[in-house]
């Protein structure tokens, strides 16, 4: 008999991050396996990975009961959250829970999804959860990578869109560069993190594609017959959203600092907008 091949536990699988983390290591099927947990192994989203040949277990960021079950027998652990539903102070519970129980699972590589610039800036709320996470991951003295991703791309093609576009514009102005990166490209990054631990392990990597400022956004957008229009909002609006235009303010003032062509030797398939759009990005897929 062959020895069985590592397995690695995807947490938030059936979300954007742990799903492009799964569509990754499919793509590697004769170097790993995969589990995925949920809190509902029944729902649609479950049973397609089930058809695809993922494991599905049950069980909640929050139980460490239900996390040492699932835990059983895996090499590495794939974990994110999602302050948006589960709240800020939910968030830092999932993390540390799930943090923990790898821990107490002999868990080999922990790979965790935080944010570009966690260690550079406080005041933004969903920023700080996040880095209060890293600092427990990296206090446990587990084998970990931390992934930073900047800007999604997907932000760029939701509906109302041009309203973000120009809530960038008005904070960033018409020359600031803002990073992104296509979520498929976590994914990647976070197989090769288990792949490659003597590059990833005990580093943080911020994660982006492409650096563009928001009028050349636009225009990729307009190129690639999608809508690229956003109104010009003066700064005033964004000072009367209160914490939630920290973000918007820091991005003018600072925002990310991912190394792109450094990545992309690393990755050489990494997405810019433009090939993401070309690829089919921001299109929804009949189920």
């Amino acid at each position: 008999m062959g020895i069985a091949k590592p397995l690695i536990l995807v947490a938030g699988a059936t979300g954007n991050q742990g799903g492009a983390v799964v569509d990754a290591l499919l793509g590697r099927p004769e170097r790993w396996r995969v589990r995925a947990l949920t809190r509902d192994p029944a729902g649609a989203a479950a049973r397609a990975l089930a058809g695809r040949g993922v494991e599905v277990v049950p069980g909640d960021m929050a139980d460490a009961a239900s996390l040492a079950r699932a835990m059983a027998g895996v090499h590495g652990v794939f974990g994110v959250q999602n302050s948006r539903t589960a709240g800020l102070k939910g968030e830092v519970e999932q993390g540390v829970t799930l943090v923990d129980a790898a821990k107490a699972a002999g868990v080999e590589h922990f790979v965790y999804a935080s944010v570009g610039g966690a260690e550079r800036v406080r005041g933004i709320p969903h920023f700080d959860t996040k880095w209060e996470i890293e600092q427990r991951l990296w206090a446990t003295g587990m084998p970990a990578t931390v992934l930073r991703p900047t800007t999604f791309t997907d932000v760029f093609t939701f509906r109302g869109a041009g309203i973000g576009l120009g809530m960038m514009a008005a904070a960033l102005g018409p020359a600031k560069p803002l990073q992104m990166i296509a979520v498929r490209d976590i994914g990647v990054f976070a197989r090769m993190a288990f792949e490659r631990p003597e590059t990833f392990a005990g580093q943080a990597v911020e994660l982006a594609g492409d650096e563009l400022t928001v009028p050349q956004i636009a225009a990729v957008l307009r190129s690639a017959g999608r809508p690229g229009r956003y109104p010009r909002l003066p700064r005033v609006v964004l000072r009367a959203m209160g914490k939630e235009s920290r973000m918007l303010f820091w991005f003018g003032e600072s925002g990310y600092r991912a190394d792109i062509p450094a990545l992309r030797a690393l990755h050489p398939g990494l997405l810019t907008l433009e090939a993401w759009l070309a690829a089919g990005g921001g299109v929804r897929k009949a189920a």
